[in-house]
């Protein structure tokens, strides 16, 4: 199992939205968008009919990025 931020953005209604999940999974056995539909507790074959049941317009998911600052 492992565990990783994943960030779904969007917009609902007009609005534009950002949401950082801490998604926990098993690699062996789920691919990331597997275990996003699982997490909605959704039978959604992928994120874009994910997205279209949740109200997602124009969404994806992504890792965050993080910035190393060296001194």
């Amino acid at each position: 199992m492992i565990q990783e931020k994943i960030i779904i953005e969007g917009y609902v209604k007009g609005m534009k939205f950002s949401k950082t999940l801490n998604l926990t999974y098993n690699p062996d056995h789920q691919e990331v968008e597997e275990a996003l539909i699982y997490y909605y507790g959704s039978r959604a074959l992928s994120f874009e009919e994910l997205a279209i049941e949740q109200g997602w317009q124009d969404s994806y998911w992504t890792y965050p990025t993080y910035l190393n600052l060296v001194m």
